[in-house]
C-alpha cells in the first residue's frame, strides 16, 4: 500500500511536537506488526512550530488506539 498523507486509508493518530515521544510510540506500534508513518510537519525556521504527526492505516486504528493508550499511561506510571 502506498503511503499519501491525503488518502482515506491512512488515518492520524497522533500529533505532538515530542520527537523522541512520537519515534517511540512509531516503535512501539511496528513492533506489533502495524504499519504506520511520522510525518515531520514542524517548521525548520521557527521550530516552535508544526508537529510531528503519526498515521497509521485506517484498519488498524482501534488496535494502534489501545497500544498507543496502553503506552503511554505505562510511561506515566514509571514517571511518577
Amino acid at each position: 500500500m502506498i503511503f499519501s498523507v491525503d488518502s482515506p486509508d491512512w488515518v492520524i493518530m497522533r500529533k505532538s511536537g515530542d520527537a523522541m515521544q512520537m519515534e517511540l510510540l512509531k516503535n512501539e506500534l511496528q513492533n506489533n506488526e502495524i504499519n504506520c508513518f511520522l510525518v515531520n510537519k514542524k517548521d525548520t525556521m521557527y521550530p516552535l512550530f508544526g508537529a510531528y504527526m503519526l498515521y497509521v492505516e485506517k484498519k488498524y486504528a482501534d488496535i494502534a488506539k489501545a497500544l498507543i493508550d496502553n503506552f503511554i499511561e505505562s510511561n506515566d506510571a514509571e514517571t511518577e
